[in-house]
């Protein structure tokens, strides 16, 4: 971003001037204090994190994702009968994106922008492993989104290949998408970067387990299952470490084993993430804290020899 001496950096000028700089997570703003998240500006956010002048909160989600009221969903649920719900959501999803039928099936969500932040680039040459390979095939896909032309042309030909098992759904739809988080058992987000990401807090207020690349706000907010005896009471997900085709492959081996195989331990994880808070009042109190803290502190003193030397 130091593109020469004639160019003025706005963004660098308002974080070095401003009294505090807030990120939408605090993964985040540890990762923008490096040289590859920083893009040239690491060593501005490095001194405002000195300065106690840098935090990360993260990004909450409205109330209107929540199983127990959505309108969009065939069958309410809550944590008391999850299961139920989402059996019924899981059939009605199936039915209504030409799937078969098949309830001991484990069903993929991908709901996002088609481009290689995402993930596509490590998850769609999965897909026939996933489909023909993996705990003798019993998967389906639902890859929901729209972006660039040579992902929308990859995501139609996978379901082309394989009707019934998976759905190519090219654009967006909000109503599918709450449906989705209601009826699919895990949630796909394997992104390069993301400063927060909110899918993955829809997911789990619908007991759908996220399969994350643990950046950004999705290390935050999904807990991983890295230790039975010690993480059965707190994993909500199944996060992973690496951008590359090989990690997500040992988590989603992991899930999908979880899921034909060791149910109680799945159905546990669930519970434990429906019973997450991932709403906005609880984020307000943090950005509360942040604005008193703002109003009663120092106000930031411009470098005034920085600007001397650089005008």
């Amino acid at each position: 971003m130091h593109l020469g001496d004639n160019c003025i950096n706005l963004l660098a000028a308002g974080i070095r001037t401003a009294d505090r700089a807030l990120t939408v997570s605090p993964n985040y703003a540890c990762e923008i204090q490096s040289p590859e998240g920083g893009n040239g500006i690491h060593d501005i956010l490095q001194n405002k994190f000195r300065d106690n002048r840098l935090v990360g909160i993260l990004n909450g989600i409205s109330d209107e994702w929540s199983p127990a009221v959505d309108p969009h969903i065939p069958k309410n649920y809550r944590v008391a009968d999850f299961e139920e719900g989402k059996r019924v959501c899981k059939e009605a999803l199936q039915r209504e994106l030409g799937l078969n039928e098949d309830p001991n099936a484990i069903l993929i969500g991908f709901c996002g922008r088609l481009c290689y932040q995402k993930g596509l680039s490590i998850f769609m040459p999965l897909i026939q492993w996933l489909l023909n390979d993996l705990e003798g095939g019993r998967c389906q896909m639902i890859i929901m989104g729209k972006g660039e032309d040579v992902w929308a042309g990859k995501v139609a030909e996978a379901e082309a290949m394989n009707r019934g098992r998976v759905c190519g759904y090219v654009g967006f739809d909000p109503c599918v998408e709450h449906r989705m988080m209601a009826g699919c058992d895990l949630l796909l987000m394997p992104s390069q970067y993301e400063p927060c990401g909110l899918p993955q807090m829809y997911a789990q207020m619908y007991g759908t387990l996220p399969v994350v690349h643990e950046t950004g706000g999705l290390k935050d907010s999904v807990r991983g299952l890295w230790d039975e005896g010690k993480d059965q009471d707190t994993a909500t997900g199944f996060p992973f470490c690496g951008f590359d085709e090989s990690a997500l492959k040992q988590r989603l081996c992991q899930a999908v084993w979880m899921f034909h195989h060791n149910k109680q331990m799945f159905r546990k994880m669930q519970r434990n993430a429906m019973n997450l808070d991932h709403y906005w009042p609880t984020r307000m109190d943090e950005y509360e804290e942040q604005v008193d803290l703002t109003m009663n502190w120092e106000p930031q003193r411009r470098a005034e020899s920085w600007w001397t030397n650089h005008w």
